[in-house]
């Protein structure tokens, strides 16, 4: 029986799919565009088709990442109040390792990959201006606001997401994370007025 074809917008989302499961699972740097090829079923010359470049290819994978990446935090913030949203985002960090989100970040995202400065720049300031509105929301929902521009509180909050998240994918201890994560969360709300 013949194999049914796709069309091509189909293929390329099959083939993005493709990717993202295997930088999710082993890390940008180790994957090559064959063994994504693979992974969707397809010829390598329909990836390069699709992408031009593994450049591309990571580039589109990272775009989505960072997508999926802002919406599920921002649903986070979206818990309630500030203990509600301290133990949403624990759970949503500790869910991201376990899935491979946080993998894929700092592989896409850090030093020596194939994603532009530009992108990984972009995507962390993003994700940082996210974190920064969304303790700012959350901190007016309750009559508050922070004495330092949302900006900083952003960075901050993304700094320690970042450092315990991959601390977590390096197996450190679970329950000294969580404390330690709790801990950083004081200290941003004792920064509220």
């Amino acid at each position: 029986m013949p194999k049914k074809r796709t069309n091509p917008d189909e293929s390329r989302e099959l083939i993005l799919a493709a990717a993202a499961r295997l930088v999710r699972l082993r890390g940008a740097s180790v994957v090559t565009v064959g063994d994504v090829a693979a992974e969707a079923g397809c010829a390598k010359g329909l990836v390069h088709y699709h992408f031009s470049t593994k450049q591309r290819l990571w580039e589109a994978v990272a775009d989505d990442l960072m997508r999926q990446r802002l919406e599920n935090w921002k649903l986070a913030f979206d818990a309630g109040g500030p203990s509600e949203v301290v133990q949403q985002t624990w759970e949503l960090l500790v869910e991201e390792s376990a899935n491979g989100t946080v993998l894929a970040w700092t592989s896409l995202f850090g030093p020596g990959t194939d994603v532009s400065e530009r992108l990984a720049s972009t995507s962390i300031s993003e994700y940082s201006e996210l974190l920064g509105h969304s303790v700012s929301r959350m901190l007016a929902r309750h009559g508050a606001k922070t004495r330092v521009p949302p900006s900083e509180v952003g960075w901050l909050l993304a700094s320690v997401i970042s450092g315990v998240g991959f601390l977590l994918l390096g197996g450190a201890e679970r329950g000294h994370l969580e404390s330690a994560y709790a801990a950083a969360w004081l200290g941003i709300l004792s920064l509220a007025e």
